[in-house]
């Protein structure tokens, strides 16, 4: 029976999303799926294949399907199920609201398929047992999940104007852009090996070679201050580091505070011209000399604003739903089970500060 379900539902997923199934109709009836939990609103300005059948009209007929007695293979000679454009189109509009065109025929016969199995199913006594009930409850659940989360998500995008241009002024420093000159200065200076110049390694002690490269980026910030071109004070930093590297250019232009290291946000609070501090992290130090500061436009920033404001939304609604709930688990029942053991049964654990002797055959 299991395997029946998950069958039908991988059919479905091959031609677009999971749907949902409709049980066959007897002889001259029509059969009639569940009502779209998507429907497609009308668009009267668009083009769609087929849309001179009517909508009663049939679009599928499958002969030799209908409905039987369970645990019976009896067919009535007329037996046949018709489906209507109608009926079709809220199926497809219950699995994927905007299939293109040219995918329904492949969706049809995968559909067509689905009905055959279902109605196996049937005359199988399938849909009777205890196992098709507890499936069917757990799909229910996980549709009913489903559509509460896309509503939710949908409440969440209903982001009021004011929301969005309230957070704007709180925010302000995040939706600027700035330009500076960077002077970066390693915190170890290399030399080059012996025959091989592709390979460096430090010339001093890490602590002696740490605080030579400090007190060069502490004179070349005095000297970025007093005005002296920062390209040419990083070029003389590589040189200084032992870095063959060649500088074009120190400036970086219009860099977003989210791209800035968190140690260095501080320079936005810097006026255009002003020298920074030397910051320092692991890799090296660095000196910054500001160019211009610009503050983004609401327009610009609009949509990245709403979309923060949604999961921001999103997040508190599930943490709202998460704690209306106080759920405990029985510790005995969900036991982990303990980490496998080399010790032989019945030998006593090793005392504490001693080493576990290998396991025989082991060294």
């Amino acid at each position: 029976m299991k395997s029946v379900l998950i069958g039908v539902v991988c059919l479905l997923l091959a031609g677009a999303a999971i749907g949902q199934t409709t049980k066959p109709a007897p002889t001259g009836q029509t059969t009639k799926p569940a009502p779209s939990l998507k429907p497609r609103p009308a668009d009267p300005n668009e083009l769609i294949v087929g849309s001179n059948v009517a909508p009663d009209a049939p679009v599928i007929t499958v002969q030799g399907l209908c409905e039987k007695p369970a645990n019976s293979n009896a067919t009535p000679a007329d037996c046949s199920t018709v489906i209507t454009r109608a009926d079709f189109e809220k199926v497809v509009n219950a699995v994927q609201p905007n299939m293109p065109p040219a995918a329904r025929k492949q969706f049809a016969t995968r559909y067509v398929t689905v009905l055959l199995l279902a109605e196996k199913a049937h005359e199988l006594g399938i849909d009777k047992s205890p196992e098709f009930d507890e499936q069917l409850s757990l799909a229910r659940l996980q549709l009913l999940s489903r559509e509460a989360g896309e509503k939710m998500q949908r409440d969440a995008a209903n982001v009021p104007e004011s929301s969005i241009s309230d957070y704007y002024q709180q925010h302000a420093a995040d939706y600027k852009t700035i330009s500076f000159d960077r002077i970066f200065v390693p915190k170890q200076k290399q030399v080059e090996s012996s025959g091989d110049p592709s390979k460096l390694h430090s010339q001093k002690a890490p602590e002696a070679s740490e605080a030579e490269m400090k007190d060069e980026a502490d004179k070349l910030r005095a000297r970025a201050a007093t005005g002296e071109d920062p390209t040419k004070l990083q070029q003389e930093a590589n040189d200084f580091a032992g870095s063959k590297a060649k500088v074009t250019t120190a400036k970086v232009e219009s860099m977003r505070k989210a791209s800035i290291p968190a140690s260095d946000a501080s320079i936005l609070e810097l006026k255009t011209g002003e020298v920074s501090q030397v910051f320092s992290d692991a890799s090296g130090y660095r000196i910054y000399k500001i160019e211009e500061i610009k503050d983004l436009p609401l327009a610009s920033v609009h949509d990245e604003i709403a979309r923060t404001l949604q999961g921001q939304n999103m997040k508190n609604s599930f943490d709202s739903l998460q704690n209306s709930a106080k759920t405990t688990f029985d510790d005995s029942y969900f036991a982990t089970a303990a980490p496998p053991s080399l010790r032989n049964p019945g030998e006593a654990p090793a005392a504490k500060g001693t080493t576990t002797p290998p396991p025989p055959g082991k060294k």
